[in-house]
């Protein structure tokens, strides 16, 4: 599913990773831990692909496509997914319209059509109940007034949306 080999990136001509190697198959779940300034981040940031980070050699797949060689948007249409240590809050916009938004942006890089509200919803509530979210949460504005706990199933519950 997600392998990388020999990733060398740097920020502001700082190299940070410096010949990572990973495979990830699909169905597992690893965990990347390390002291601060181990890269941990910035492996994030290049595979999300945000800008400043520029990555001077290797590869990153995603299912035998060239992850690098896409947009940000095109990534995230794909699945990639990059939870936040502090998620921001959105007053004024409620959580669930936020992830139907976010879920139709990425039906439509895919070519697919829009998902209905009924089904948009019947999929919510089925979602929530598998993560035992309440679903009176998902009608909040997004994270406002969260504890963290609850920012935490939050994210777990858009990346299992999208």
């Amino acid at each position: 599913m997600l392998s990388i080999s020999n990733l060398h990136a740097e920020i502001d001509g700082k190299p940070i990773l410096k010949g990572l190697t990973l495979d990830v198959p699909a169905g597992e779940v690893h965990a990347i831990m390390g002291p601060n300034g181990a890269g941990k981040s910035t492996l994030s940031y290049v595979l999300t692909g945000r800008q400043g980070y520029e990555v001077t050699e290797g590869t990153a797949t995603l299912d035998g496509e060239d992850l690098l060689a896409l947009e940000p948007s095109e990534r995230a249409a794909r699945g990639v997914f990059l939870s936040f240590q502090y998620p921001l809050e959105i007053p004024g916009v409620p959580a669930l319209t936020f992830i139907r938004t976010a879920m139709n942006a990425q039906r439509k890089a895919r070519g697919e059509a829009e998902i209905t509200a009924p089904a948009f919803l019947k999929l919510a509530r089925t979602t929530a109940a598998s993560l035992k979210i309440d679903f009176e949460m998902l009608k909040r504005a997004l994270n406002v007034g969260f504890s963290g706990g609850e920012k935490k199933r939050m994210e777990i519950f858009q990346m299992a949306m999208l």
